[in-house]
C-alpha cells in the first residue's frame, strides 16, 4: 500500500510539472506538443494527470488547514463526504465523517496554539480515472499546553468525489530534527 501511495504521489508531482512552451502568434499562446517520455517504472494508479480545479485546492486549504489552525472543525460537514476514508501519518485509518471530525477535534484540543504555513498546493485531474485530487505541502508549528513547540512538515493527498467533497486523504509527516 505504501509503495502505491508513494508512486501515486511521485506521479502526481511529475504530472504537475509544466513543460509547455509559449510562442507569440499575434497575442495567442500556442502550446507545443509534449514529447512522450518512457518512464523507468509503470505507475500502478495513473500517470495521466492535468491541472485540476483550483476551487478544490481552496476548499482543502480552508478546510484542512485554516479550520485546523482556527480550531473550527465543525465546518467539515460542508466539504467532507460522509464516506471519507482517512489514512493518517500515524498509520491510523479513520472511516466516516463523524469519526474523522471527532478524531481531529481530540487532536486539535491538545494544542492551544497552531500556526500553519501552506508551502504549495496543486489541484490535479486524473484524465484516465476521471478523478480530482489536491496535493498540499505544508509546515505546522504546534505548541502544547506545557509550552513545548513542535514543527512538522506535512504532505496531504486528497481525493475529491463527483459531489465536490473530499472522500479520501493520505497524510504524511516528518517532525523537525532534534538539535
Amino acid at each position: 500500500m505504501k509503495r502505491i501511495l508513494l508512486m501515486f504521489a511521485a506521479t502526481a508531482m511529475f504530472a504537475a510539472c509544466n513543460n509547455e512552451k509559449k510562442t507569440d502568434d499575434g497575442g495567442k499562446d500556442a502550446m507545443t506538443e509534449k514529447p512522450v517520455v518512457a518512464m523507468p517504472l509503470t505507475a500502478s494508479y495513473s500517470s495521466s494527470f492535468e491541472m485540476g480545479n483550483p476551487a478544490y485546492a481552496a476548499m482543502i486549504v480552508q478546510g484542512s488547514w485554516k479550520d485546523w489552525e482556527m480550531n473550527t472543525m465543525d465546518n467539515m460537514k460542508s466539504w467532507v463526504a460522509d464516506t471519507i476514508t482517512a489514512y493518517g501519518a500515524d498509520n491510523t485509518v479513520t472511516h466516516g465523517l463523524d469519526s474523522l471530525q471527532a478524531r481531529w477535534k481530540r487532536g486539535r484540543a491538545e494544542y492551544p496554539s497552531v500556526i500553519d504555513t501552506v508551502n504549495a498546493v496543486t489541484p490535479l485531474f486524473s484524465t484516465d480515472k476521471k478523478e480530482n485530487w489536491v496535493l498540499v505541502w505544508a509546515t505546522e508549528i504546534n505548541e502544547n499546553a506545557k509550552g513545548m513547540k513542535d514543527t512538522v512538515s506535512m504532505m496531504e493527498t486528497w481525493r475529491i468525489n463527483k459531489d465536490g467533497k473530499a472522500d479520501m486523504v493520505f497524510q504524511y509527516d516528518r517532525h523537525a530534527r532534534k538539535k
